[in-house]
């Protein structure tokens, strides 16, 4: 399986805020209801270019990636991939890559009720923390 990754340009706003809808939509919904007007301001304020990349797989733009390196920890910030490309093991092999990439702890944080919860459980990741929203999950670099 071949997947690449390329920088966000100012052009992949559209794209972006298409995927962001595609792939959250019904989570925020469920969660706290959608306000569009507030998603797009929202999501405007904090576009930025140098912020994670693009998926690319077999020449398609797929999904968005995007991982924070800090000291003593990786953060996986989002993996964003459209829904017609979910569920191939795209996200399973990103993921296992980044594992495989690192001795450092990986932690992340997903809605309750968004069923890549699933994913992140098979891949090794427990939960340490939750909000009254959020599952906070870390995979132990010891686990590695």
């Amino acid at each position: 399986m071949q997947i690449d990754f390329r920088s966000i340009k100012n052009e992949d706003y559209e794209y972006l805020w298409r995927l962001h809808n595609a792939a959250l939509k019904k989570y925020v919904e469920k969660t706290w209801g959608w306000n569009e007007d507030w998603q797009k301001q929202n999501f405007e304020k904090n576009f930025r270019v140098e912020d994670g990349q693009i998926i690319v797989f077999e020449n398609t733009d797929i999904g968005f990636y995007w991982r924070v390196e800090k000291e003593n920890e990786i953060l996986l910030a989002s993996i964003r991939i459209v829904p017609e490309f979910q569920n191939r093991g795209i996200g399973t092999k990103i993921i296992k890559d980044l594992i495989a990439s690192t001795d450092k702890n990986i932690r992340l944080q997903v809605l309750k009720i968004n069923p890549a919860r699933n994913l992140y459980e098979r891949l090794g990741f427990v939960i340490k923390d939750e909000t009254e929203t959020h599952f906070v999950m870390e995979k132990k670099s010891t686990d590695i």
